[in-house]
């Protein structure tokens, strides 16, 4: 589905900007299991309110009544439009800030003669 899209792109981006903030080797051997645990927690989180903040975004923008218990054609479309959105700009914000960190390490990476 669309929301576990943006669960799985959310941890990813998260997991790889944690992870390249991160000296793993750096981190003696018998923290590293609490380090892990407490990164997989920090995804978990950002998963769960990036997903809120989805719903609620969507849910205000394209949910107008409360006459039935499903949702009109168009309200459907509204939905699945504002989610795939919402997917795509949380990508695209990712590719951004792993450009930006990218690019800001290879400026403090000292240069070769």
């Amino acid at each position: 589905t669309l929301a576990d899209a943006a669960a799985d792109d959310d941890a990813d981006a998260l997991a790889s900007t944690t992870m390249s903030n991160i000296k793993i080797d750096n981190v003696p051997e018998h923290q590293r299991g609490e380090l892990l645990q407490e990164i997989e927690k920090m995804q978990m989180h950002n998963s769960s309110k990036t997903y809120n903040q989805m719903v609620e975004h969507c849910f205000n923008d394209c949910i107008k009544t409360f006459r039935s218990s499903t949702l009109s054609d168009q309200e459907s479309k509204c939905v699945n439009s504002c989610a795939e959105k919402f997917i795509k700009l949380g990508r695209r914000a990712g590719y951004r800030y792993q450009e930006h960190q990218y690019s800001g390490a290879a400026a403090a990476a000292p240069k070769s003669s």
